[in-house]
């Protein structure tokens, strides 16, 4: 096996950047602070016109023309720790310990000081660079995306060669194959615990066995002073590789599968991609083929397709795993975005996945906001691909997923989707003013998930039903491919409403007006027990992960949504001594 040299890695032949503006955020003294609620990045990654930047320390702050303007200024928030803050913080749980006391916290500030040092590595979607002062200004449109590392390589895992250390192969971009320079990666202390759980958090032990090794892995990470590579998160190649291992065919076995079946066979230490042909003809089990998955896939998936995506996890059971509360296991629920795009190592389609993760104050360090696929699920020090079950349906339905196009008026209905998610993250980020974030019964991850849907769905109604010259244009054309898509729309945002998200009819009252109540168990209205439960069941849909994916997926898939889930349990290293649970539901 030929060795590797610095020639190959930075002629980008192994090695890619992981994006074209990256860095590690750093939070301003509060000497430092400037009204635009900006902070610094060290920048990391840049385009080849701005590479005289890397490295430096910059200011980054919105863009005037960012679709996010519209909820900035309702997100600033003051910080002051109390009592609940103090106990959540002796429970393990990280808190933003470095904005206690500040005044008018931005979302990037509570971003960049989510954790107790500045380690939050960030894609950035730059609009503009600008002069500042005697440096630079990136003014970005969209929130910071987080990710792990600076550069990524893919991969299949040979052997290991003691201290932490790998022996891996190179993909070979000429030959189609693991045959390109060997190099030895190194790991971090991947094992240590985190407080209060007796269960690795991931592990690499036998990871050259693993099924998914023969189609290898991405490597993220950086290089070290010694010049070898340090490795902080990993994504198998099978993770979102648009080539289905099963298929379902036809509204009555979709259905089925999404109500009863999903989670009764969890795949472990592979991952199972189901291309779900929710729209096609009735197919026999014999007659679903590779071929013929592979046939249907490319006819329903194409390049630059955009999904919205439904993440949910179950939990760790086993001799060191963590007893059900109850025999239930509660899991998560949150939202996200995909992009069909083509692997920029092998030329194949793959899901290109951020995930919206509305997420609370965690042992982990978890942050609310955009993650990566790899950052959230592959991340050696936090992600849970390692000891979880976990499913990602990618969505594909025309009524949501493409934009509309009325004379010179255009909207994306995934836009305010987006925003109020990023919203509910901002908010998640700082707590009700307290730096907390905690699940109670009317406040939890599918709850406010929920609720920053029901937000866009409102706003959809307010901004877009209520424009004249779509009216006019809708009169003007009914029988256009858009009228009659919008009418499509109406219906289905509609049904998720009534149906899913108030079927009760009552609005919970931390849903109304600017939603300012989100995670939140210190307000009168919520201090007992009685008064919070009888908050949630007026979006009793809502309160568990599965009985919202079970809803939402059954109200898509009625309105012709097309799906892949991608369903997955204990991927990676070996870690003995648990088993995947999967989420319950009780309602």
């Amino acid at each position: 096996m030929a060795e590797i040299n610095m020639s190959d890695t930075t002629s980008g032949q192994f090695y890619r950047a992981i994006a074209n503006w990256s860095g590690r955020l750093i939070l301003p003294a509060p000497t430092e602070r400037r009204g635009d609620g900006g902070v610094f990045v060290e920048v990391e990654n840049t385009p080849t016109a701005y590479r005289h930047l890397k490295g430096k320390t910059l200011w980054v702050r919105w863009h005037l023309a960012s679709m996010h303007q519209i909820w900035l200024q309702r997100a600033l928030t003051d910080i002051q720790f109390d009592r609940m803050t103090r106990e959540s913080m002796a429970n393990h749980n990280l808190h933003p310990t470095r904005l206690d006391g500040w005044s008018n916290v931005s979302p990037l500030e509570s971003l960049a000081g989510a954790r107790l040092a500045d380690d939050v590595q960030v894609e950035l979607d730059v609009l503009s660079v600008e002069p500042n002062g005697d440096s630079w200004a990136l003014n970005i449109g969209d929130e910071p995306i987080q990710i792990v590392g600076v550069q990524k390589a893919l991969v299949q895992f040979v052997e290991p060669t003691g201290d932490k250390h790998y022996l891996a192969q190179h993909y070979h971009p000429r030959t189609g194959k693991f045959d390109g320079p060997s190099e030895i990666l190194a790991f971090p202390d991947a094992g240590t615990l985190h407080p209060g759980h007796q269960v690795e958090q991931s592990s690499i032990a036998n990871i050259e066995n693993s099924p998914l090794n023969a189609s290898g892995w991405y490597v993220y990470g950086e290089r070290g002073a010694n010049d070898t590579f340090n490795v902080q998160a990993l994504e198998p190649v099978e993770a979102l590789q648009l080539s289905p291992t099963k298929m379902l065919s036809g509204r009555e076995e979709t259905r089925h599968y999404f109500v009863s079946a999903k989670w009764q066979h969890i795949p472990l230490h592979r991952v199972e991609r189901i291309l779900i042909d929710n729209n096609g003809p009735l197919m026999l089990p014999f007659g679903r083929s590779p071929e013929i998955m592979e046939k249907r896939t490319r006819e329903l998936w194409y390049k630059n397709d955009v999904a919205l995506v439904v993440h949910t996890f179950g939990w760790r059971g086993g001799e060191k795993g963590d007893p059900a509360i109850f025999g239930l296991v509660p899991g998560h629920f949150s939202f996200g975005f995909a992009r069909v795009v083509k692997d920029e190592f092998n030329g194949e389609l793959r899901f290109d996945l951020v995930y919206r993760q509305v997420y609370g104050h965690n042992r982990e360090g978890v942050i609310a906001g955009a993650q990566r696929w790899h950052a959230y699920m592959g991340s050696l020090a936090r992600g849970w691909m390692y000891t979880l079950p976990v499913s990602d349906v990618t969505i594909r339905i025309p009524e949501l997923t493409m934009p509309y196009y009325f004379g010179d008026r255009s909207f994306d209905p995934l836009q305010p989707i987006q925003q109020e998610l990023a919203l509910m993250a901002a908010r998640y980020r700082t707590g009700p003013g307290n730096g907390a974030s905690v699940v109670t019964p009317s406040t939890s991850c599918v709850k406010d998930s929920s609720q920053a849907l029901f937000s866009a769905i409102r706003r959809l109604k307010e901004d877009v039903l209520s424009d004249a010259q779509i009216k006019r244009e809708l009169e003007k054309s009914p029988k256009n491919f858009h009228t009659q898509r919008f009418h499509r729309m109406v219906s289905l945002l509609e049904e998720v409403e009534s149906s899913l998200l108030i079927p009760l009819g009552y609005v919970p009252k931390n849903w109304r007006g600017d939603n300012e109540e989100v995670a939140i168990y210190r307000r009168e209205a919520y201090s007992n027990t009685g008064g919070a439960i009888l908050e949630a069941l007026k979006a009793w849909k809502t309160m568990l992960p599965r009985r919202a994916e079970i809803e939402l997926l059954r109200i898509l898939m009625q309105y012709g949504a097309t799906m892949f889930d991608f369903k997955s349990a204990n991927i990676g290293g070996e870690i003995p001594g648990i088993e995947p649970d999967p989420p319950g539901v009780i309602l």
